[in-house]
């Protein structure tokens, strides 16, 4: 019996991420750069792996509780469509990589290109965090016409101010998801290299890669499933109460 529900439990706790994962998919189907996450179950777990939650109720037990649970999330990078906006300060990137960012937590990477001048003119994200040119330091634009070209070259009333600094990473594996469509690398020594096979789009921002028709037929899905795991759970409970209540009378 244990085995079984440990099985169950295993069902339902995957059922549970993968709507807490697509619900965060479909609440930013419409933030700039957002990558969509996926859920994938660790092969070849072991049942012993749902010992320690099979005496608990389902409803008592959070995902984010449950650091041996055989189930991950990665990141889907693919890209998503560029839109053109017709705003000069607004970047999209089309192909692999990142831009650099600096902020109060180190240098992190973003697709999110919809950045603005702050009051002392230095080119910044939404947040406000400097976003890093190819020698490494911040970007100040004083001028009035801003041209990006397409090696991210920044020219302002035509002389160069500064060149975008685009990385890429080997393995994206190794990027942590921040927040606010920001990525930082995992190992500090890894800073990425340089995407020079990478075009920049000015006027263009790039869309979240989540489609929103198939994460709603999936969360449909999963709300199905999540709801036949709890049925056999509430009926097996039913079922040891009537075998302990036949086996106090006898």
């Amino acid at each position: 019996m244990s085995g079984e529900i440990s099985g169950i439990l295993s069902g339902t706790m995957g059922q549970e991420m993968r709507l807490e994962v697509l619900s965060n998919n479909m609440a930013n189907a419409n933030t700039v750069g957002f990558k969509e996450d996926r859920v994938f179950r660790i092969p070849k777990t072991p049942s012993s792996v749902w010992n320690n939650v099979s005496g608990a109720r389902s409803k008592d037990l959070s995902i984010n509780n449950l650091s041996s649970l055989p189930v991950g999330s990665f990141t889907n990078f693919e890209q998503g469509q560029l839109k053109e906006t017709g705003n000069a300060l607004d970047v999209a990137l089309d192909g692999e990589g990142f831009f650099s960012v600096q902020t109060p937590q180190g240098l992190q990477y973003t697709r999110k290109g919809n950045f603005v001048l702050n009051s002392n003119g230095t080119l910044v994200t939404q947040d406000g965090y400097p976003v890093q040119g190819k020698g490494g330091g911040e970007i100040r634009i004083t001028g009035q016409k801003v041209v990006v070209a397409s090696n991210g070259d920044i020219m302002v009333d035509g002389v160069k101010a500064d060149t975008l600094k685009i990385v890429d990473f080997a393995n994206k594996k190794g990027l942590l998801k921040i927040g606010n469509s920001l990525y930082s690398s995992q190992d500090p020594q890894d800073t990425g290299v340089s995407a020079d096979n990478t075009l920049v789009q000015q006027g263009f921002i790039e869309a979240s890669n989540v489609d929103p028709i198939k994460m709603m037929t999936e969360m449909i899905d999963v709300v199905r499933g999540y709801e036949s795991y709890q049925k056999v759970l509430q009926s097996m409970n039913e079922t040891n109460t009537r075998t302990n209540e036949i086996g106090k009378l006898s």
